[in-house]
């Protein structure tokens, strides 16, 4: 087997599958953050409470965690690249429906469905990286594929708000299943084969392997943090619309665009969380950038000046970027033998925190204050570095 392997990689041009699969990690990841921007126009529209409109994100972030379930197993057995090409077919055909329908129903519906079809790239392209790539490459991959997740909640918010802003919220479906046929295409054509011998375990085992997992104290506090990751920047990002168009700010739409956009900077350093991990370790990295995400979020609550609210919210996206890469090598170790199956649930769990972060957005607005969700998230956070700590104490790594 190991021959097969090093024969095929001799063979692959390695630079072209970094930038594929990291495009693909940004555009199927946007989709899930699409409806964010889309909250209050769906409330007004559909002549829905806000609650309700929120769970356009929401629904899709839970099928996407139930998905990632079952992709992963399947790809173990049918191999990475074919699950890869059939997500991202089912993404092109579904993706466009959701644009269809002025009912919220069935938009939550098609969202579910969305989901679902897009959990086929993420937990399977995390195990696709370790076995088509050298090692000296794998870090490299992987922190570029990390870095598509990340700026998809960035990317997703823009084009969903440019979009609505110069053609109809309908229009923002329509433009990404385009976009996923293309991708479709890419990767058919550029990203290689994984012609590898599979094991013929089924799903349900492979399942009931990861719920043992759950046995492991230390992986369990691990996931604790996992979850606060995205669901304080689901709910950060849900909550900006208001807070900004608020009477202490009074942005327009344009400008909260540009509020949003400037998270990018902030996406930019997860592809350096190597380079801090060499120099001050690995747990330092993970407590000293949760600690910044949980302060700077914190400070958002307090602060009425335009430009520094942008850099505090540049400052946040930081922290978790360049905190993420670390706590996936943490949760790598720790599972050990079963890595990809602790992994496969890191995205789980990842993504039922991103299904929260809107609903509690939602849920904290509802009483008035529009800067509770910063002020609550970042005392959330602050758990998060106490718990990194007992992580830190409770394991040597």
């Amino acid at each position: 087997m190991n021959k097969l392997i090093n024969n095929t990689k001799s063979n692959l041009n390695y630079s072209i599958m970094t930038i594929i699969l990291f495009w693909c990690g940004l555009i199927v990841m946007s989709s899930m953050y699409l409806t964010i921007p889309l909250i209050s126009l769906f409330s007004s529209t559909l002549n829905v409470s806000p609650g309700l409109a929120a769970w356009t994100s929401s629904i899709f972030c839970i099928f996407f965690a139930v998905g990632c379930l079952v992709y992963g197993p399947l790809s173990d057995r049918y191999g990475r690249k074919k699950i890869i090409l059939i997500g991202m077919a089912m993404l092109t055909v579904v993706t466009p429906l959701v644009g269809l329908f002025d009912n919220i129903y069935w938009i939550l519906t098609i969202r579910a469905f969305q989901g679902a079809m897009a959990a086929a790239f993420s937990p399977v392209a995390l195990a696709y990286i370790p076995e088509m790539f050298p090692d000296n490459k794998k870090l490299t991959a992987t922190g570029f594929l990390v870095t598509g997740f990340l700026m998809a909640g960035i990317v997703g918010q823009v084009i969903s708000g440019l979009i609505n802003q110069y053609l109809a919220w309908n229009y923002v479906f329509y433009i990404m299943g385009a976009i996923y046929f293309i991708t479709l295409i890419l990767v058919t054509f550029l990203l290689p084969n994984d012609n590898l011998p599979r094991l013929k375990t089924s799903v349900i085992q492979a399942i009931e392997g990861m719920a043992s997992l759950f046995k492991i104290k230390t992986l369990v506090l691990c996931y604790a943090v996992d979850v606060m990751f995205l669901m304080s920047m689901m709910c950060m990002y849900s909550s900006l619309g208001y807070y900004l168009s608020g009477p202490q700010f009074g942005l327009n739409s344009q400008e909260i665009l540009y509020v949003r956009a400037a998270g990018i900077f902030g996406i930019i350093f997860a592809a350096t969380s190597g380079l801090f991990v060499k120099k001050f370790g690995l747990f330092n990295v993970l407590i000293g950038g949760l600690l910044i995400a949980a302060l700077s979020l914190i400070s958002l609550a307090f602060i009425n000046n335009i430009y520094i609210l942008v850099i505090l919210s540049v400052i946040f996206v930081a922290g978790i970027a360049v905190t993420a890469p670390a706590l996936i090598t943490i949760i790598g170790q720790i599972g050990g033998q079963s890595r990809g199956a602790a992994l496969s649930l890191h995205t789980v769990i990842l993504f039922i925190g991103a299904g929260l972060g809107p609903i509690i957005a939602i849920t904290l607005l509802d009483t008035g204050i529009n800067y509770l969700p910063y002020l609550v998230m970042g005392l959330v956070l602050v758990v998060g570095v106490g718990l990194s700590i007992l992580i830190k104490k409770s394991i040597k790594i």
